[in-house]
């Protein structure tokens, strides 16, 4: 057990009681600052602790437990789901996204790995929609650029080398990228017609 591991806030949010006093039992052994919840004061909790991680103890997969998974996303926070029961019909009902770990109830693993995996998880999951936030940005710059060039070969009876080098002494120029001279071009050409 590390010292910063176990000053980690742990939120427990539960269907019922015993649960949460149960999974709060195995969470001591590890952590110092848990904080069990029922659903409706996990938003208030996530405000006041937001590095916390969540582990969700619940019945089996319910539109409440996807509401969980949806909000921690949101937040960014790692998360646990030792669920009760699961069959194949309820693997429907959890999201798509699996930016969270499940774990079976009657499992004797100690939870700090799974919550510590958890982590690992949400951190991956976070990196890759920044990445894909990234590409789909630059495809849509690359959108642009092309479209600009598309109208200055037409207006302008150039070839497609021409209207690039074009753009780019533009942009060089004006100290800007490629794609705001681009949809600056477009904008200006769009209103002319």
């Amino acid at each position: 057990m590390t010292q910063s591991t176990s000053k980690t806030p742990i939120i427990v949010c539960c269907d019922s009681l015993q649960e949460q006093a149960r999974l709060s039992s195995l969470l001591s052994k590890d952590y110092d600052d848990i904080i069990g919840c029922q659903l409706a004061q996990l938003e208030t909790l996530m405000q006041r602790e937001p590095s916390a991680s969540v582990v969700v103890g619940w019945q089996q997969p319910t539109a409440e437990l996807r509401l969980i998974v949806d909000f921690c996303r949101r937040k960014s926070a790692p998360l646990l789901i030792v669920l009760k029961q699961l069959s194949s019909n309820d693997i429907n009902r959890l999201s798509e996204k699996m930016d969270y770990v499940l774990m079976p109830h009657d499992s004797e693993f100690a939870l700090q790995p799974w919550i510590e995996h958890a982590t690992l998880v949400r951190a991956k999951f976070e990196s890759m929609q920044s990445e894909i936030e990234l590409l789909t940005n630059k495809i849509e710059e690359r959108k642009l650029v092309e479209k600009a060039k598309g109208l200055l070969m037409k207006m302008h009876s150039v070839d497609e080398d021409q209207a690039y080098k074009a753009l780019r002494n533009s942009a060089m120029q004006s100290s800007q990228t490629l794609a705001q001279v681009a949809k600056n071009l477009i904008t200006t050409l769009e209103v002319l017609d």
